[in-house]
């Protein structure tokens, strides 16, 4: 139970593919020099890694728990998981691809807890920055780079992340939020999170680093992946003023130009691309290709409006 000044917290981090020896260090000892944390723990899941790290050595602090999954369960599921099994009041979940790059990362969170307690806290989800590093990378990964550094990082003071957030346990608990785990592959899992548990995101100063910029052929499979989930949850999306993408995909639907923009698509799509992926990816371009393939897929799934 939290205290006035202090609080009982637990610190979830769920790994795939990534080494995160760095970062629970960093979070522990962070959180072993808080004043404003009573008792702490960090939990890391292995969500059925295919490539191997020494990530198991984290098990060996005395406030770390780590546990390897045989197999995937996906990203919605393995938060539910962790929330499950977490022994304090407060969750803080932090994707494993990040990197502490400031001294007050836990103390930005925990000196919030006091002041959402006296709302409905168990509705609201408090959650941060994420940024990337301003040095350029290899010619292969610009895509996802150039559109983290333009859009992503820009526009999470209105757009809830999951990149890292805390929320209260009793919503977990009491009020039965989940995270939809029909939702097994990469997108958008977190935005319908708030929308299915009529949560109330709230926006705080707290930059996080993200390290983990994929190849533009694989970055552009996971936003593929991503869409496709919107499409899978047409009827919770389609409404919603935060998905920008369908709201474009609404008046084009709505204008019966579904059919024309998907033929559109496939015929530029090896143009678009070639721009893509190239050194030098036009986010313009990155765009269409994004509502080309909404327009594809709803196009092939005959969806009503």
């Amino acid at each position: 139970m939290c205290l006035k000044s202090k609080c009982n917290l637990s610190i979830l981090i769920p790994c795939y593919n990534f080494d995160i020896i760095d970062l629970v260090e960093s979070i522990n000892k962070l959180c072993e020099n808080s004043k404003s944390i009573e008792k702490f723990e960090i939990l890391c899941f292995e969500d059925g890694s295919t490539k191997y790290f020494s990530n198991n050595r984290v098990g060996k602090l005395k406030s770390v728990k780590y546990r390897k999954l045989k197999k995937n369960i996906g990203r919605s599921k393995i938060r539910n998981m962790m929330a499950k099994t977490a022994n304090y009041d407060w969750l803080l979940f932090v994707d494993c691809d990040s990197k502490i790059t400031h001294a007050s990362f836990i103390k930005n969170y925990t000196d919030q807890i006091d002041k959402i307690k006296q709302e409905d806290y168990t509705r609201i989800v408090l959650y941060g920055d994420t940024i990337y590093d301003k040095k350029s990378p290899k010619s292969n990964q610009k895509l996802h780079w150039k559109y983290g550094t333009k859009i992503e990082s820009k526009r999470k003071k209105n757009t809830f992340s999951s990149h890292h957030f805390i929320i209260s346990k009793k919503c977990f608990t009491e009020k039965k939020v989940q995270f939809n785990e029909e939702i097994k592959t990469y997108g958008y899992e977190d935005v319908l999170f708030i929308i299915e548990n009529q949560l109330k995101p709230k926006h705080i100063k707290n930059p996080l680093l993200h390290l983990g910029i994929k190849d533009t052929i694989d970055y552009i499979k996971d936003t593929e992946s991503a869409i496709e989930n919107l499409m899978n949850f047409y009827k919770i999306s389609k409404n919603n003023k935060k998905i920008k993408i369908m709201q474009t995909y609404h008046i084009i639907s709505k204008l019966k130009l579904t059919n024309i923009l998907a033929t559109l698509f496939q015929l530029f799509k090896p143009l678009i691309l070639k721009n893509i992926k190239s050194n030098y990816p036009s986010l313009l371009i990155f765009q269409i290709y994004k509502i080309g393939f909404l327009a594809h897929i709803s196009a092939n799934r005959k969806l009503t409006k």
